[in-house]
């Protein structure tokens, strides 16, 4: 289940960034893919529908905690894991 929630956050990322999910991993900073705070919400948005949780961030603690996709990543699978 982990390689399918970092597959599909790079993917959404990705898709976000207008560039190749290839071109993105977990060390790529939010800031280099110009992901800006309304793309940001959209990303968290859809990450909360394909997996059905709920991410509790105002936009100014996202900037504060998410700089890297793979900060994402491992937050979206603790949401998870937390379900369970």
């Amino acid at each position: 289940m982990s390689d399918n929630v970092e597959t599909s956050v790079i993917a959404l990322i990705a898709e976000a960034a207008e560039t190749e999910p290839g071109k993105v991993s977990r060390e790529t900073e939010l800031s280099e893919l110009e992901i800006d705070s309304l793309a940001l919400t959209e990303i968290v948005m859809e990450i909360e529908d394909q997996h059905d949780i709920e991410i509790d961030l105002n936009t100014a603690e996202a900037w504060e905690t998410l700089k890297s996709v793979g900060d994402l990543v491992d937050m979206v699978k603790k949401l998870i894991a937390d379900q369970h």
